[in-house]
């Protein structure tokens, strides 16, 4: 509903269009920034039918955020959880070892991110295909969007808005160093076409080194070298971006691959083994095209997608001589395509109001799951290539009631090939008496469709399919209050309760074998309060508290990896004419892990400084992280022996952003 800190839609001490200095506005200024994620156009925080939070790229820069990840985390009532392969976010309370942040749908520019057979939201880190300095903002749009985009919008919805050729600003080409061994590139730049044509380009490739040693109690025996993992933690990979915009046309391609070793697998893979690691590819292209027709908006959204998953695992040969060890060395591979389309037009209608009715297509074109031994003997143990074919109608209708009050509502049904139809009905009532406050009052029937990997893989080894996975539904309400203290501050809260049926668990079967079943229930219900602004024109400053309590309800416990209680604080202050410092500090309480043990509760605190023209052609960040070296795990589902992971100390980094002049 406002704004994360300060906000800016440009670069500080650029102008906007009025020629006013964005790092110099007013709250009343600042909150007619736009949100395009809540209601498929622009909006208003305030009218926006959600609560909203926008990270710009002047927060990126200045916060020194180097990941999709470590940015949402900065964010009140989410929460960041690595197990060292991927990096997961969590939201009110929701982020359950394994589910891999299933629950939260990320697009980019509206066009949606999850696969077609994982569903899993997989990239929060350095796998995200985006790189952190193209993004002119990131839209956080609490609570369940599915009248808008479908599975998946459950808890959030966060769209990330990538900068255009003429907001990408001077060809720069940063490197980033940091003491875990993280080496990085990146060039960057934008041209003109010619008739009235714009691209901009970039790519950046990566290679870190990682966290080593990294020390596992649960393998600390001579034959596993004492718990040590020894260069098990590195990554590399690379992001490749680009944006046309003609006219009515914005075209945006984006092509990313990503290599990691695994510290720890699934299952009992060798310890301390390069071989075992995954590779991820993800590519799409999208073309939009909007135009006014008649007395309305038409809005056009094409697209065709890619996911490419090889995870190579190493396990001992049980079968093999034990006076010549031999590995056994498997290979579980998913090979997803697919295209859709979608249609909408807006127009306003009298007496109803302004009205969105769209219509949306998807098709499969792959869904493969293959698992497979590659040596000693060759063994194929699952090959599945389940093809889906989805369509869905929507609208939406937002209606003045009066001068104070507002209704949005909004429905969406979706059918397919092989999953359950589901209608998701939003409401919304907003009231704004005045200027200085608004009130909404929100409700939302939200779902998330079991996914192929869920429905159809059964290996014999580790899982057993379950086709008659009926989809999860949630039925959520919620009641935001914002006031504006004076001019330069905003204070917000919120109180929220979520009832989630047919949760989706793995659960242990014949053999020790797990299958998806539909046995959950879950019910969160919480409390936010957040005071963000400037309190002096010197500093800005956000501070934030949740309070939530997520229950299983099929056993009466506490949800694992559920923190009670989050608090953040970060703010940022100029240190000279050139120079800003910033922090970001953040407690969290204890969580369980999944075998029911408590994870110390964390505090953890960041430092940055960042430069802003001190040189005519060259800028820095330099920025601590874990600043105070604290220890911090978090809950994993990975081998059954690790229950937790342990997470890296104190680390420096620094950006070096040579560019051409302003």
């Amino acid at each position: 509903m406002f704004l994360s800190g300060g906000v800016y839609a440009q670069e500080a001490g650029s102008a906007d269009s009025s020629g006013t200095n964005l790092g110099e506005m007013s709250i009343e200024q600042l909150m007619q920034v736009k949100v395009q994620g809540a209601a498929l156009h622009p909006q208003t925080l305030r009218d926006a039918p959600a609560s909203v939070t926008i990270i710009t790229t002047e927060d990126i820069r200045k916060y020194g955020y180097r990941t999709l990840g470590e940015a949402l985390a900065s964010v009140r009532g989410f929460y960041l959880t690595s197990n060292r392969t991927y990096e997961t976010i969590g939201v009110r309370g929701f982020n359950a070892p394994g589910d891999y942040s299933s629950h939260v749908l990320v697009m980019v520019n509206g066009h949606n991110m999850t696969d077609n057979i994982f569903d899993f939201e997989l990239f929060m880190g350095n796998d995200f295909p985006i790189d952190m300095n193209l993004i002119k903002q990131i839209e956080i749009i609490r609570g369940p969007s599915s009248a808008l985009y479908g599975s998946n919008g459950i808890f959030a919805t966060i769209n990330i808005v990538t900068k255009t050729p003429e907001e990408a600003g001077p060809a720069n080409l940063p490197a980033t160093f940091d003491s875990l061994g993280e080496r990085k590139g990146q060039i960057m730049d934008s041209v003109s076409l010619g008739k009235n044509a714009q691209a901009l380009f970039s790519g950046s490739v990566f290679n870190n080194a990682g966290q080593s040693p990294i020390y596992f109690p649960e393998f600390n025996t001579p034959q596993t070298n004492y718990g040590e993992a020894v260069n098990m933690d590195t990554e590399r990979g690379y992001h490749l971006f680009s944006n046309l915009t003609w006219k009515n046309w914005t075209v945006t391609a984006a092509f990313a691959g990503h290599d990691k070793l695994q510290p720890i697998s699934w299952g009992d893979t060798i310890f301390n083994n390069r071989g075992t690691q995954n590779n991820d590819v993800r590519n799409y292209i999208d073309a939009a095209y909007t135009r006014q027709l008649g007395r309305g908006t038409l809005a056009w959204r094409t697209y065709y997608d890619e996911y490419h998953y090889v995870g190579r695992f190493e396990y001992p040969d049980d079968h093999a001589n034990p006076l010549n060890p031999t590995v056994e060395d498997n290979r579980q591979i998913s090979d997803g395509k697919w295209v859709g389309s979608e249609l909408s037009y807006r127009l306003d209608v009298r007496k109803l109001g302004t009205v969105t009715a769209g219509v949306e297509g998807k098709v499969d074109l792959r869904a493969a799951q293959s698992n497979q031994d590659v040596s000693p003997v060759p063994v194929q143990y699952l090959y599945e290539d389940r093809l889906d074919r989805s369509l869905a109608v929507f609208v939406q209708d937002e209606k003045k009631l009066s001068r104070d009050w507002t209704l949005d509502l909004g429905a969406r049904e979706d059918t397919s090939s092989y999953l359950r139809d589901f209608f998701s009905p939003r409401a919304a009532v907003i009231y704004q008496p005045g200027s200085n406050w608004t009130y909404k009052l929100l409700y939302g029937r939200s779902f998330r469709n079991p996914s192929p990997f869920q429905l159809f893989y059964g290996d014999g080894l580790s899982a057993v399919a379950n086709p008659s996975l009926l989809p999860e539904k949630v039925d959520t309400i919620e009641v935001d209050v914002e006031h504006k203290l004076g001019k330069r501050m905003n204070l917000l809260t919120a109180a929220y309760g979520y009832w989630l049926h047919d949760y989706l668990e793995g659960v242990p079967v014949q053999d020790g074998l797990i299958q998806y079943q539909n046995v959950g229930r879950v019910h969160a219900k919480g409390v936010e309060v957040e005071v963000n602004g400037r309190p002096f024109s010197w500093l800005e400053a956000t501070a934030s508290y949740a309070l939530q309590r997520t229950m299983d309800d099929s056993d009466g416990g506490v949800l694992e990896n559920s923190p009670e209680r989050l608090a953040k604080l970060r703010f940022s202050v100029p240190a000279g004419h050139k120079l800003e410092v910033s922090s970001g500090m953040q407690y969290m309480s204890s969580v369980l892990s999944l075998a029911g043990a408590t994870v110390p509760q964390v505090y953890l605190a960041d430092f940055t400084l960042t430069s802003k023209g001190l040189l005519r052609n060259f800028d820095f960040k330099f920025g601590v992280r874990n600043a105070f070296n604290l220890s911090d795990s978090q809950p994993i589902a990975l081998n059954p022996m690790v229950d937790t992971m342990p997470q890296p100390g104190r680390s420096v980094f620094l950006e070096l952003i040579p560019h051409t002049a302003r």
